[in-house]
């Protein structure tokens, strides 16, 4: 999407910012701000109709916008942008619109889309699903059960068909497969099957493993509460809403907060009063995330940084607390940094968390 000269410098020296597209884990430490901390002023940014119209704007803007296709991007790029769209996200094959997950769960190539139909689970005498893992990519599954959790958030129907090869299988067996290969995880990490397993199954407390035990998610969750969120990636914003989504599983499920439960509250409480206090006079939320206090000349950092926080909190707060002129302040400046670049490309897995946040936000608050 080209721009002329002065139309780039005009946005430019707008923002102070250099466009660069690091990647989602990179581990730059942008040079603190030194007011990237700051009181929080009780006065909303917005009335309730100009904000809802403002993000509905953002959406389509960048769904109209921002291009993807089979080409040029991979499937990770590709599922990123489904978080945000889901059924609705467009790719172009072959120089025609298709529909991006109508295209890859009816079995069409796509570069790093690697599924294969797995063997006869013993708990639903079907076959399972595997998608490979390929540790850190930005073309394929860079972590267990990334895209699974991904389907799950859209969200998608657990019958919904997934063609591979020769068989038409499922989500639901692509989800069976995951429980049963939790005993197997080589990386030992937990948070897109903490994201599957509560969506898939909300009223699932147990399950048959290929270890032969039965398995709950307290492990799992005890687990993911331990681990160092700064060594986490994208700042541990993912880690982090694997135990959201288990918290507010553990509440609908009406169960003690006691042993992992309890130690994954006080993880995710503890991140959100973070997330609040280092949050920019701007209404960013921190380069450092839920670690310190940052900000950067890098806008495509910014919205990195502030999308992955936002779909955190977007998912953790309780309704009344997305009513906070806080959280009102962090939309309203998502909106802007997206708006400033729409004709920019940014790397596409902060760009679509943003975006993902920014929708779910959107039905939580003015949908319900």
């Amino acid at each position: 999407m080209p721009l002329s000269i002065r139309s780039f410098l005009t946005r430019l020296a707008c923002l102070c910012a250099v466009f660069v597209c690091p990647s989602c884990t990179q581990n730059t430490k942008p040079t603190a701000s030194s007011n990237s901390a700051v009181p929080q002023s009780s006065e909303p940014v917005h009335e309730l109709p100009s904000l809802q119209e403002t993000i509905s704007a953002t959406l389509k803007n960048n769904l109209e916008k921002r291009e993807l296709s089979a080409d040029r991007n991979g499937a990770w790029q590709v599922i990123h942008g489904a978080v945000a769209y889901g059924d609705q996200l467009p790719m172009t094959v072959d120089d025609k619109p298709t529909l991006a997950i109508d295209y890859l769960l009816s079995g069409k190539p796509l570069n790093g889309w690697e599924v294969s139909a797995g063997p006869i689970l013993p708990t639903t005498k079907r076959p399972g699903l595997i998608a490979r893992v390929e540790a850190g990519s930005y073309i394929g599954q860079g972590h267990t059960d990334q895209w699974l959790g991904y389907f799950s958030q859209i969200p998608l129907a657990l019958d919904r068909k997934v063609v591979v090869n020769d068989k038409t299988l499922s989500l639901e067996d692509w989800a069976r497969q995951a429980q049963w290969d939790v005993p197997k995880n080589p990386f030992k990490e937990y948070s897109w099957t903490l994201i599957a397993l509560t969506n898939f199954f909300p009223n699932e407390r147990q399950w048959q493993a290929s270890d032969g035990n039965t398995w709950t998610l307290e492990p799992l969750v005890r687990f993911e509460a331990q681990q160092d969120l700064s060594e986490s990636a994208c700042g541990g914003m993912h880690r982090l809403m694997g135990l959201a989504h288990a918290v507010r599983y553990r509440k609908r499920l009406k169960g003690a907060f006691e042993e992992g439960w309890a130690m994954a509250k006080k993880v995710v409480d503890a991140s959100v009063d973070s997330a609040r206090k280092f949050q920019n006079s701007d209404g960013s939320f921190s380069t450092n995330y839920s670690a310190r206090p940052g900000n950067s000349s890098d806008v495509s950092l910014c919205i990195s940084a502030t999308g992955h926080t936002f779909e955190f909190l977007s998912y953790a707060l309780d309704d009344s607390e997305l009513e906070q002129p806080w959280m009102e302040r962090a939309a309203s400046r998502l909106c802007a940094m997206l708006k400033a670049t729409e004709d920019i490309d940014l790397e596409c897995g902060g760009a679509y968390h943003a975006l993902a946040g920014l929708n779910l936000y959107q039905r939580r608050r003015f949908e319900k």
